[in-house]
């Protein structure tokens, strides 16, 4: 009897031994499959990282946790915005901070992508309030006040992370900031500092690329963009790697008929920066693969969809010139644009779609209403190609003086930069009253006004745009106002990024 006690012991002390070793070795081989997981959504393998997760052993409500947390990341960046939410809301009754800290970032990521602003604000500041020293969720609350107009609140965020930490990141938010407002050589300053401690970080790389093109400097911008071409190429995202070679070759055609020098330790380095990549995953920016150009834009404005979906309104003077048009919307769908249509007089071009966007996206004509002075309006473009260039930004102000017919223009207190030529200008109740352009003939405007107005926006009257689209003219009536948040959740679709590859012959 007593040698069964001992011989049953000695197995439950084995067993005993076995269970306690076994989370562990469980818990390590969760912890490595996250990893590589991580590393697929990095290199954008998404397909592969979905099976691998599928497959992956879950222990606990933890690890449940962990799983919905990457599935909400890879549909947020293959822009399928409402499946990734429903993930990020599978963890809103979690025990855990951090995972409860992470859930809330994905939500404001999400409401940043659907143009829910105030949303993006809301869970952004949930989430600092659990962890105060996550970045993403900084950032993101900067970018959405930027979006949302409240240019001085976002900056006072960004500019206090860029004091306290020059991650990159950190470093990318504050140089798209300023680039948003045609600072383009401040904004690449920033980032050449920080590739003079970190010269291998492809994020930053690729920006410095299309900053130093739309500054002139194609050289530097080809040298940049051949770093991305070939990290891309190391890490089989043959997709990106077409991408980025598509971009090169629409700057210089004849760039890949010679020899590509790679540098020593090119492959060393890039392991490196994988990792850290890797490493650094919870406070790096998730964001939308939002469709790309064909082509390298040498330049740039802003749009709105009309005609059931099937052109774009812009300024005259954002395509004049161009060999190559393409158009993005709002919710980051592209297609190549050809010009149909234009008034040289009042700097008006209208342009037909390759492939329509839905009747739904479509402003139509019966809200195009004359302006008024007085009126509050807001003006919804894409000031330049940092952090407003995935989605437009918004700025607030009144009709200050509206010009008689002739002339076709009026003046606006709400802030209109270069990039947002050809975007909408929106009373509060949504109604389109104009057309934004930043091409005023200032020596003209002396010798007609005799003097030159300052700190004001211009705008063409919506009702000229009949002078190159047809329609029936509006009779204004009441209708719900909105404030600024909701006018651009629901315009957001509507809403064009205009780029073009400029002849330079």
């Amino acid at each position: 009897m007593i040698k069964l006690f001992k011989k049953n012991f000695v197995f439950l002390l084995y067993f005993f031994f076995i269970s306690i070793n076994a989370q562990p070795i469980s818990a390590s081989n969760f912890n490595s499959d996250l990893r590589e997981i991580r590393a697929e959504i990095n290199r954008d393998n998404l397909e592969e990282a979905i099976k691998k997760l599928k497959k992956v052993k879950i222990l606990n409500e933890n690890h449940q946790e962990k799983i919905d947390l990457l599935f909400g990341d890879i549909y947020l960046k293959i822009n399928q915005i409402n499946k990734a939410e429903e993930f990020y809301q599978k963890n809103l009754f979690t025990s855990n901070e951090e995972i409860e800290s992470l859930t809330f970032i994905g939500l404001a990521e999400v409401r940043l992508a659907q143009g829910k602003l105030d949303g993006a604000i809301k869970y952004a500041e949930q989430s600092i309030k659990i962890n105060p020293n996550k970045v993403r969720s900084k950032i993101i609350l900067a970018i959405a006040k930027t979006r949302l107009g409240e240019n001085e609140e976002g900056f006072k965020i960004l500019n206090e992370l860029y004091l306290n930490r020059k991650d990159a990141e950190v470093a990318l938010a504050i140089s798209g900031y300023f680039s948003s407002f045609d600072e383009t050589k401040k904004a690449i300053d920033i980032l050449e500092e920080f590739i003079k401690r970190d010269p291998n970080n492809i994020k930053v790389l690729n920006q410095l690329a299309s900053l130093h093109l739309f500054d002139g400097n194609k050289d530097k911008a080809i040298e940049y963009k051949l770093i991305v071409y070939k990290y891309y190429e190391f890490n089989r995202n043959r997709k990106k790697q077409k991408q980025a070679k598509a971009w090169i070759l629409s700057v210089n055609p004849k760039y890949f008929d010679k020899p590509v020098r790679v540098r020593k330790n090119e492959k060393k380095e890039q392991e490196q920066y994988e990792e850290e990549e890797i490493s650094n995953y919870d406070e790096s920016k998730v964001t939308p693969n939002y469709e790309e150009f064909a082509f390298a834009p040498s330049g740039h404005g802003s749009g709105f969809i009309v005609g059931n979906g099937k052109y774009v309104i812009t300024n005259h003077h954002v395509i004049n010139g161009a060999k190559k048009i393409a158009i993005r919307n709002g919710t980051g769908k592209v297609t190549d644009a050809v010009v149909a249509a234009v008034s040289v007089d009042y700097d008006l071009a209208i342009l037909e779609l390759a492939k329509a966007y839905p009747k739904s996206f479509s402003i139509d004509a019966k809200d195009f209403v004359r302006p008024k002075a007085g009126d509050d309006v807001i003006s919804i473009g894409y000031p330049s190609i940092g952090i407003t260039f995935e989605q437009p930004t918004i700025t607030q102000g009144i009709i200050s003086k509206v010009f008689d017919d002739e002339m076709g223009i009026f003046l606006t207190t709400a802030a209109i930069n270069s990039g947002n030529s050809g975007g909408p200008l929106f009373t509060l109740d949504g109604k389109l009253v104009g057309v934004s352009f930043a091409a005023l003939d200032k020596k003209k405007w002396l010798d007609e006004m005799g003097q030159i107005p300052t700190d004001m926006g211009y705008a063409i009257k919506s009702n000229l745009i009949k002078k190159v689209f047809q329609h029936e003219e509006s009779i204004p009536i009441k209708s719900a106002k909105f404030n600024k948040a909701s006018l651009y959740e629901k315009m957001l679709p509507s809403i064009a990024l205009v780029v073009v590859l400029l002849d330079e012959k």
